[in-house]
């Protein structure tokens, strides 16, 4: 029972606004023209941005297709929570780069794109990446020594 107390006064306590931008937040974003350097020289291909990534094992189409639905009703999404089941980018897209966050850690490997430096940790640095480069910048104005 507390902890349905707490959820409820989770809920109450964010602000209106929050709520509508988490409820209309994307799940999933693509791009069909980003160029990007590699081994071979510059690369045009196709981006998805999802939060941790996409099962290798299932299909992307229908992966694709549920995210944008955003069903909520499914307990875990694999996509939004998923660690080693989303880690590497599935055999069909192997022409697509794969960006996401949520692993805690940066990893950058052909193009799949891990970009978590930080982990959501207040001594670690907010990092992105810019393409087609693939420089990592981060935040460091406000890192405890």
């Amino acid at each position: 029972m507390n902890g349905l107390l707490l959820c409820k006064d989770l809920v109450k306590a964010v602000p209106e606004d929050h709520k509508k931008f988490l409820a209309d937040m994307l799940w999933v974003h693509e791009e069909d023209d980003v160029c990007i350097e590699t081994d071979e020289g510059l690369k045009h291909c196709k981006l998805i941005a999802v939060h941790a990534g996409l099962e290798k094992e299932k299909n992307v189409e229908d992966q694709l297709k549920f995210l944008k639905a955003r069903e909520a009703w499914v307990p875990k999404i694999e996509a939004l929570s998923g660690r080693k089941s989303v880690h590497d980018i599935p055999k069909e897209l192997s022409e697509t780069i794969v960006v996401s966050g949520h692993h805690g850690k940066l990893h950058v490997e052909g193009l799949r794109l891990i970009i978590d430096e930080g982990g959501g940790l207040e001594n670690n640095p907010v990092a992105a990446i810019v393409l087609p480069s693939k420089k990592i910048i981060r935040d460091t104005d406000n890192l405890s020594k």
